[in-house]
């Protein structure tokens, strides 16, 4: 176990692979909101780390990540990526996210735009409204979860802990009901000067196809990867044809 200690004492996991070789870009690849290393992106690295060094990490309070902050915050996620990327000497990189993750690089490449060279956001929900963040909310109870969806509430436990695991969803749902008026704005995508390609599977529960197309058009360089028979959990999402469309795109 490999962690990086952030300014509030919170230890933030993290994962490298791929080898040490300067000449291969560095890759980061973000779970999403309630996931984490341990079973999100596994897939995909054997074949990536040929030609990618990557870099793998659990957000806060997720995984193997401590919180120590009373809350679940996007800018305090933010700072722990910078930190680390920081403290591993990181200055340009490659960024593929899901979900949560890759609105955390979306805001990373606004924030640092000569540090990001390209952008996969997968199921990446960009557009929060109240009644969707209301939604999210009503589902993001733990002990909904428990009873309706026993074997989710269980991977839950296994993946971040019999006590925290209840913490995390909690703090998860005071999340996204923020993005609703402090997320990211349509009119900020226009500063993201960087090939951003947003992928949705077209049976996805949480974005709708206009949703995810809408994104890829605000942005000024996206473009949009619509993946068949493929719903919002990653597990979901078959090698092929998406590994061969991350390659062709961060080799631009």
């Amino acid at each position: 176990m490999t962690t990086w200690t952030a300014p509030d004492g919170s230890e933030i996991n993290f994962e490298q692979y791929g080898g040490s070789d300067a000449s291969k870009p560095w890759l980061l690849l973000l779970p999403g909101l309630l996931g984490a290393i341990s079973s999100q992106w596994r897939p995909f690295l054997k074949p990536l780390s040929e030609k990618y060094r990557l870099l793998l990490l659990d957000l806060r309070g997720h995984g193997r990540s401590q919180n120590n902050a009373p809350t679940l915050h996007i800018n305090q996620m933010l700072d722990d990526l910078n930190g680390l990327l920081d403290q591993l000497n990181i200055e340009r990189l490659h960024i593929a996210g899901y979900s949560l993750g890759g609105y955390l690089g979306l805001m990373l490449a606004l924030n640092q735009p000569r540090r990001v060279a390209t952008l996969l956001m997968h199921a990446t929900k960009f557009y929060w409204t109240t009644d969707s963040a209301a939604q999210m909310r009503q589902q993001l109870d733990p002990d909904v979860m428990a009873q309706k969806v026993p074997t989710y509430a269980d991977q839950l436990v296994q993946e971040h802990g019999g006590r925290q695991w209840r913490v995390l969803v909690r703090q998860a749902a005071e999340l996204t009901t923020s993005l609703v008026d402090g997320g990211i704005s349509e009119r900020q995508l226009k500063s993201a000067q960087l090939p951003v390609l947003v992928s949705v599977g077209d049976r996805d529960e949480l974005v709708p196809l206009p949703e995810a197309f809408r994104l890829s058009r605000a942005l000024p360089h996206g473009e949009l990867l619509v993946l068949p028979n493929t719903r919002h959990p990653l597990q979901t999402v078959r090698l092929v044809p998406l590994l061969p469309m991350m390659q062709a795109f961060h080799s631009e």
